[in-house]
């Protein structure tokens, strides 16, 4: 993506290095700029959905098991120290 550039210009916002100086060229750059934008939009979309949510649910799943895994093996700690009278750690 090109950074609009803010000067005395006729034409306000041009992003490129190519001249621009007339009003068809002017609408062609805005034209490339939002399809540049859009782009990086449908790309940041494809990264959400397919890459992020997955893997956050993914990493939400096995948590879920391991703090499960967890509080069995304390629990079955607790029952062994309490049936042996000594300290288990």
């Amino acid at each position: 993506m090109t950074i609009p550039q803010l000067t005395g210009h006729k034409y306000k916002y041009v992003g490129s290095c190519d001249i621009v100086d007339t009003d068809a060229k002017y609408i062609k750059e805005l034209e490339r700029t939002v399809e540049e934008y859009f782009d990086y939009w449908d790309y940041s979309v494809y990264e959400w959905k397919e890459v992020l949510w997955p893997q956050i649910t993914a990493l939400s799943i096995e948590n879920r098991k391991l703090r499960a895994e967890l509080k069995m093996l304390k629990s079955a700690i607790e029952k062994a120290r309490r049936l042996t009278n000594q300290p288990l750690e």
